[in-house]
């Protein structure tokens, strides 16, 4: 059976459901804590700081995580484990073009952020993504190096100083698009090619945890079979996350499961999926 290497304290909310999943599953559940800006982890049972993790716990292929965006670098950079973070498949510019017709921010184009304040009359007037003086921007990679947002041509000094307060790197690519009115967004996740379960986790604006009806998951197996057919499956299981507006469902992004919020997902299924696939999986080697 595999073994959950788990970065607690970071997803508290649902962390304790997935180890007891893995338990109920036959797995091992270690307890973990990545030491930041390395590729070290130490063990941490029961939230307490503890030992280095020997050399053979770091080079067991069975071991899969579940931790922070910066422990699934650190564990990819320095561990046999497997990491479903596959990072230049989750890049906007690597997935919009397959994914296009779909997406939620069909309307955009690509700049870094070093260009945005350069460029930002002429993204308003004239790109025609401005929506009421507004436009949306988010980073085009998957790892949060900013939150993304709305930002208004009127309050941009602030909102852009807002949007880089961590002060992320000049040449940041990011992905300036057409604002749109989400009523509900719903998270899904993919394991082994197959849809296993989902939860909203906003609706009406307001953060919500409800797992997904046998309605919304059909709607979801729907795009899968999209992302499907357009050749587009880029780790054993990923994240699917769906956004409803007045014209229906859409894309808004895709996602790494070894460093996801998980919500009301069944952490039961999720487990279960991943025993039937992770020993069909090279390790991180």
């Amino acid at each position: 059976m595999p073994t959950l290497a788990i970065e607690t304290g970071i997803e508290p909310e649902y962390e304790q459901r997935l180890m007891e999943s893995a338990w109920t599953a036959g797995w091992d559940v270690v307890e973990v804590r990545h030491i930041p800006f390395t590729t070290l982890f130490i063990l941490a049972p029961n939230g307490e700081h503890g030992n280095p993790i020997s050399d053979e716990f770091r080079d067991n292929t069975d071991v899969w995580l579940n931790g922070s965006i910066q422990a699934a670098k650190g564990a990819q950079a320095g561990t046999k484990w497997k990491v479903h973070a596959p990072w230049n498949e989750l890049r906007c510019s690597r997935y919009y073009l397959k994914l296009a017709d779909r997406l939620l921010q069909k309307d955009h184009t690509f700049a870094t952020l070093a260009e945005l304040p350069r460029a930002k009359d002429q993204l308003y007037a004239t790109s025609g993504l401005a929506e009421d003086g507004t436009l949306f921007i988010r980073p085009d990679g998957n790892d949060k190096v900013f939150t993304g947002g709305c930002i208004s041509l009127d309050d941009w000094d602030h909102g852009f100083k807002l949007m880089t307060f961590y002060e992320p790197p000049p040449e940041t690519r990011v992905v300036v698009a057409r604002p749109r009115r989400i009523s509900a967004e719903a998270r899904f996740l993919v394991v082994g090619g197959k849809l296993v379960t989902g939860s909203y986790y906003k609706t009406g604006g307001q953060s919500v945890r409800l797992e997904a009806s046998d309605d919304l998951m059909a709607i979801a197996d729907d795009f899968l079979a999209f992302c499907l057919e357009r050749g587009f499956n880029p780790s054993p299981s990923w994240v699917l996350d769906l956004a409803e507006t007045a014209e229906g469902w859409h894309i808004i992004e895709v996602g790494a499961t070894s460093c996801c919020g998980l919500y009301q997902c069944d952490t039961d299924k999720f487990v279960t999926a991943l025993t039937e696939v992770l020993p069909k999986e090279k390790g991180n080697e």
